[in-house]
């Protein structure tokens, strides 16, 4: 069992025998030995285990859906949280790439290679599926980068969504640029009240409309009004919440209108409406 393991995972990561060999630094005869019959040194299974970017466990045939979760969560807590953000979205894309079964792509275009595609020419990078079983979209540019993964909810899509008009009173707010524009103000601070002033000063917008579109953003629940007392009377101060969820939403709102995309792969495998 040990052999073929090691001789199915080296196969599956592309590596020779010699290269494996060198990875670990064992001789190219010893790697044969082993996928023959041999049985390697213990205490080379966990170097054996990294160079083939598999767990011991998975040496010895033993692998779970739980097991896995655990290991995962076990290396990002490991690591920092810089490091543990990048690591998160190489194995998001190989989430990516196991559910599409675009394994073409894994082959041909590892995550590794990634790292040369940038910004500096203006396209999108992105791998996409929309199957019965649910949705993902993946952006894979090296330096603006994100990932959706949504199972098919059991009720369908739209009973999730909620009611339409709520939704359309969100899109209006945010369909306003000088809306935009107090976002991009307030979202490169950090959260930290600003007065009514200093929001229309920096958006270059006069303080009615200022104050007008502020309290569009509270009733839409993407920024907080407090009334500060001071010297020279009550002063409403703002702060915006809820940026966990803007963020992802302005980033689809861009992609929808990327003229400049380049599809690395897409699988479409449904067969029923999405609404």
């Amino acid at each position: 069992m040990l052999g073929e393991q090691i001789k199915k995972f080296r196969r599956k990561k592309g590596l020779t025998q010699e290269e494996l060999g060198k990875r670990i630094g064992v001789t190219t005869q010893a790697v044969s030995n082993w996928e023959r019959g041999g049985v390697p040194d213990a205490e080379l299974l966990p170097d054996i285990a990294d160079a083939l970017g598999v767990t011991t466990d998975m040496l010895f045939g033993r692998s779970s859906l739980k097991k896995l979760e655990d290991e995962i969560s076990d290396e990002l807590l490991s690591v920092g949280t810089d490091e543990g953000f990048k690591r998160a979205f190489s194995l998001l894309y190989s989430i990516g790439v196991g559910l599409s079964g675009l394994s073409p792509i894994r082959d041909s275009f590892n995550f590794d290679a990634l790292s040369a595609l940038g910004n500096d020419d203006g396209y999108g990078y992105y791998s996409r599926a929309s199957v019965n079983e649910g949705t993902f979209d993946i952006r894979l540019n090296s330096d603006f980068r994100y990932f959706f993964l949504m199972p098919e909810p059991e009720k369908g899509c739209i009973n999730s969504l909620g009611d339409a008009g709520e939704l359309a009173k969100t899109f209006s707010v945010l369909g306003d640029k000088d809306v935009l524009k107090i976002i991009y103000y307030m979202y490169s601070r950090l959260n930290t009240p600003v007065s009514l002033a200093m929001i229309a000063n920096n958006t270059k917008m006069d303080i009615k409309k200022t104050e007008e579109l502020m309290d569009k953003l509270c009733e839409r629940h993407l920024a907080s009004c407090a009334v500060v007392e001071t010297e020279m009377g009550d002063v409403k101060a703002y702060c915006y919440i809820n940026e966990s969820i803007v963020m992802p939403l302005l980033c689809f709102s861009r992609e929808l209108t990327d003229t400049k995309a380049v599809n690395m792969g897409t699988m479409f495998r449904r067969n029923k409406p999405l609404f």
